[in-house]
């Protein structure tokens, strides 16, 4: 090794084999970043809801993390990870804003008219499936991990539950859970196959410090591009 190092014009080789390398890696990782699938020939629409936003922060950890932030984070992250296939994708909200007037009272009140200009927004979209992002919470701090839940009587709702679940237990140390019905406004009200999907807990010290971070984020993201998009690859 030193006689190969100590040579100059050898160092300017292993200098050139170790960039072209260090290129190649980058451009694998890239692109393993954002395209999922192949182009889809047919047009399909994906309607990503974050959940919460504006006046509603969601759950709070008890160092101040709002599940909204890492709500909207997720779903950008979902959005460009589809953009490849031809999926046309839609988010309810692009920023930190709610849909309730001003002057509404009454937190089921507002609560609803948020929810119902989110399911309203899918309908004018015409979205093929509706996709609502949430962070779970416990009082114990005990629980973590994914969850996917559809409307029971939804038999193509609990097929994309079951496989963006699918995906998501593939990621290292995640729960084993599989996908299973909810009692849930929006996905009681939309007019297309809906499903929640829990990303984790930010009751849970160790899976909080995970979800702020983006590898993490990219990694749950993956797993929820790929089971959409299997969704649509079943005839």
């Amino acid at each position: 090794m030193r006689l190969l190092l100590g040579v100059p014009g050898k160092k300017m080789a292993i200098g050139f084999v170790l960039g072209v390398m260090s290129l190649l890696i980058f451009s694998v990782l890239w692109q393993g970043s954002t395209a999922v699938v192949s182009h889809f020939a047919e047009h399909y629409t994906v309607m990503l809801d974050p959940g919460h936003g504006g006046y509603d922060p969601g759950a709070i950890s008890s160092q101040g993390v709002y599940e909204k932030s890492i709500n909207l984070q997720i779903a950008q992250k979902v959005k460009e990870m589809l953009r490849p296939s031809g999926i046309e994708v839609f988010l309810t909200r692009e920023e930190d804003i709610d849909y309730v007037p001003a002057g509404v009272k009454g937190k089921i009140t507002k609560k609803q008219i948020d929810l119902n200009r989110r399911i309203a927004m899918a309908s004018r979209a015409k979205a093929d499936v509706f996709v609502s992002l949430h962070v779970n919470a416990t009082p114990q701090g005990r629980n973590s991990g994914a969850e996917t839940f559809y409307h029971y009587k939804s038999k193509s709702g609990k097929e994309l539950a079951e496989l963006i679940q699918q995906e998501l237990i593939k990621i290292p140390a995640m729960n084993r859970r599989i996908a299973k019905p909810g009692d849930f406004y929006i996905i009681n009200n939309t007019s297309m196959p809906a499903v929640i999907v829990e990303v984790g807990y930010l009751s849970s010290a160790k899976e909080q410090k995970k979800l702020q971070q983006s590898w993490y984020q990219e990694q749950l993201s993956r797993a929820i591009a790929k089971g959409i998009a299997r969704y649509f690859e079943i005839p």
